[in-house]
């Protein structure tokens, strides 16, 4: 007699998972991308910075010298709408100097190819005495 394959038990079906629950979670809108400030604006406030900076005399007899990060929200006829010394210079005749410059101030208007209705800059502003 020939012989035969053991006969194995068949498979059995696997218990299947219930079905997940999911529920619809809101997914936030991507952040709009900051509006673009073009070159020629970075150099126009660089250049308005510049010469509306005041190195106070009592900070400059004392030697003081330092850097802040100053940001600021201007819109495109160039008025401040806020800003603020985010990084002192670490003398507070230097960063009541730039608190000076920026209260009231009016800074050039956006260029044509600004389509933004205001933007935010953070600039460096430094004091150095030149030796």
């Amino acid at each position: 007699m020939p012989l035969q394959p053991p006969q194995l038990p068949l498979p059995r079906a696997m218990p299947q998972p219930a079905p997940m629950q999911t529920a619809a979670v809101p997914v936030p809108a991507a952040p709009h991308p900051a509006p673009l400030v073009s070159g020629n604006y970075r150099a126009a406030l660089s250049a308005w910075l510049e010469s509306h900076k005041r190195y106070p005399d009592g900070a400059r007899s004392r030697g003081e010298e330092g850097r802040a990060v100053l940001r600021f929200r201007v819109d495109r006829s160039g008025r401040v709408l806020n800003y603020a010394v985010v990084s002192s210079t670490g003398y507070a005749d230097l960063d009541a100097a730039i608190d000076a410059m920026m209260r009231g101030a009016t800074l050039p208007a956006f260029p044509a190819d600004m389509t933004a209705s205001d933007v935010e800059v953070s600039v460096t502003v430094r004091f150095a005495l030149t030796h």
